[in-house]
């Protein structure tokens, strides 16, 4: 007996919920790190190299 087979409706279903999934979890990431960045202090901006004025137009660039 072979194993069943899925629909090409259903490929189409999983890969879209997986595409979605993975979107998902890279806006989640990405707004945690935008949150961590614009929480730092400005000692340790600095030893990032960057200003806080720099940050805000990093966040702002990277607004949805």
């Amino acid at each position: 007996m072979t194993a069943p087979t899925h629909s090409p409706f259903h490929q189409r279903l999983m890969h879209a919920l997986r595409s979605w999934r993975r979107r998902a979890a890279e806006h989640r990431r990405s707004r945690a790190d935008s949150q961590h960045l614009a929480g730092m202090s400005d000692h340790e901006l600095r030893d990032l190299g960057i200003g806080r004025s720099q940050v805000n137009a990093l966040l702002d660039q990277h607004k949805y």
